[in-house]
């Protein structure tokens, strides 16, 4: 009798990692951001299972930080997921609370034992944040650069590099769009993954779904 293969499709943003196989943790960090962008600001709650999972994902799917998992990954800034977490282990609040009630909080009551370590952070990413996130644009490219790759950074400055995109791409910054004919969309699909693998298409699939949802 022949196998069966079952999709199980994308894991719900609440999933803890731990319940799920390690290969569709990539998966969740798709719904998780999008999670972020749409939910989060209603309902912080959840941001205690994202900041528990945070340090074994990081691990597994290859960043160097928890930090750098959090702010790259999920798009969240690293300082203020520690403040809020902290305020809610504080307050456990059992109905949902939104985001700008907690920062309400932490204006209020002078910050939270750990602000010296979310200052910390934020100054981390101050070449990044006033950025817009995985902008091509020469200024995102070149601080994006300067934190990550100073070596290249400073190879582009002394003109070794015929622009920020060619050294972005030397980086591994920017990876190369393979040329397509975009017909009809199953064909162009199959190209795309067979050229760019899975990794690639997924986050291409969640840029598009970005772009959808602010249309």
């Amino acid at each position: 009798m022949a196998s069966v293969s079952i999709n199980r499709g994308l894991p719900r943003p609440e999933a803890p990692a731990s319940s799920l196989p390690k290969d569709q943790w990539d998966d969740l960090v798709i719904v998780r951001k999008l999670w972020a962008q749409s939910q989060l600001p209603f309902d912080c709650r959840m941001l205690k299972l994202v900041a528990a999972d945070a340090p074994e994902m990081a691990k597994e799917l290859g960043y160097e930080t928890e930090e750098a998992f959090l702010r790259e990954g999920l798009q969240l800034d690293p300082g203020l997921v520690v403040r809020v977490v902290d305020r809610l282990d504080r307050e456990k609040p059992e109905k949902a609370v939104t985001l700008d009630h907690v920062k309400q909080q932490l204006d209020r009551h002078g910050g939270d034992r750990r602000s010296k370590e979310a200052r910390k952070a934020k100054e981390d990413q101050r070449d990044i944040v006033p950025l817009k996130h995985r902008s091509n644009s020469a200024d995102y490219i070149k601080a994006r650069l300067r934190r990550d790759h100073p070596e290249i950074a400073e190879a582009l400055d002394h003109g070794q590099y015929r622009s920020a995109r060619a050294a972005a791409i030397e980086a591994g910054i920017i990876i190369p769009f393979p040329s397509l004919q975009l017909k009809d969309p199953a064909p162009t699909a199959k190209k795309l993954l067979d050229k760019k693998g899975r990794q690639w298409c997924l986050e291409l699939l969640e840029e598009l779904s970005e772009l959808a949802l602010e249309d």
